[in-house]
């Protein structure tokens, strides 16, 4: 493909390089590129709306939703890990109470939790079939669809969480433009996403794929349609107004990595993971997930 074609959907540049990794997906290669100019990691083409719909149907949150670590969302022993409180009680320390949306909230289960220590809660959800769960199962105002096409009111809420989600956006800057403009000034931006190309072992594989002249086709459909490091994401929330308050990596541990593709990838993933861990303990770099808390300033 002619690099001179691929225009970065944050920034506009076309200054890109060709990164040595993509998918096979329906019959054609969708590769990644990286932008130097404001250093995200994007795959190009991307897939069509109908085939972005056809990838979230109900067994993507039976088996690959949080990249296979968390089992089928629909189950109830599942569903009691998600409302992860020690995330809330960190929300919290900056916004107490108030009025909560969660953009791709899934089945609803962490703004449920959010609900029980106080907030008034609202949410949006891409999956008819995961929407519909959130609404029977604990009975929330959610609405199906992206956000920009929702309509909130400007300054509708104090606290805007995705978890899990920025990755999957077609166009990152517009919804989080949108989020600029539905949040309260003083509002906050909480986001966790996963950087599966920060780590030891992806950057050395970029290396090594890059040296030989190869690359590397991920076993999965093309869900995540932009890759995230600590840089680039705070580029990001910067570009649309925000003012990153806190960032902070983390790392699966060595035992709970999911492996997948050829053998040597998968014993190559886990020797890596063990160094990568006690990097990533001791001086909070090279994590494969960021947290990231960000303030609408006036």
């Amino acid at each position: 493909m002619n690099e001179t074609c691929v225009q970065c959907r944050i920034c506009g540049s076309t200054n890109v390089r060709a990164r040595p990794f993509g998918y096979h997906f329906n019959d054609r290669w969708l590769g990644a590129f990286e932008c130097m100019g404001c250093g995200i990691i994007f795959i190009h083409p991307q897939p069509t709306s109908e085939e972005i719909t056809q990838m979230y149907s109900k067994e993507y949150f039976e088996g690959d939703f949080r990249c296979g670590h968390a089992g089928s969302y629909f189950d109830e022993a599942t569903l009691s890990n998600l409302g992860d409180r020690a995330l809330l009680n960190r929300i919290r320390q900056h916004k107490p109470s108030g009025d909560f949306l969660e953009v791709g909230c899934a089945g609803g289960a962490f703004l449920n939790a959010a609900r029980e220590v106080g907030f008034n809660v609202k949410g949006v959800e891409y999956s008819t079939e995961a929407a519909d769960f959130a609404r029977k199962r604990f009975n929330l105002d959610v609405t199906t669809g992206n956000l920009e096409g929702v309509g909130f009111p400007s300054a509708s809420f104090d606290v805007i969480f995705m978890g899990d989600v920025l990755e999957h956006l077609p166009d990152p800057r517009a919804t989080l433009a949108e989020i600029h403009r539905v949040l309260r000034t003083g509002g906050l931006l909480a986001v966790e996403c996963p950087m599966q190309t920060n780590t030891l072992f992806s950057r050395f594989g970029f290396l090594l794929y890059s040296f030989v002249g190869k690359r590397a086709a991920v076993h999965l459909p093309p869900y995540h349609l932009f890759e995230y490091r600590p840089a680039s994401m705070r580029n990001l929330l910067q570009r649309v107004g925000f003012e990153v308050t806190m960032l902070k990596e983390v790392l699966i541990t060595p035992k709970d990595v999911t492996l997948r593709g050829p053998l040597l990838q998968r014993m190559g993933k886990k020797c890596f993971q063990y160094p990568n861990y006690w990097l990533t303990t001791a001086f909070g770099v090279l994590g494969d997930r960021i947290e990231v808390f960000s303030v609408k300033r006036a």
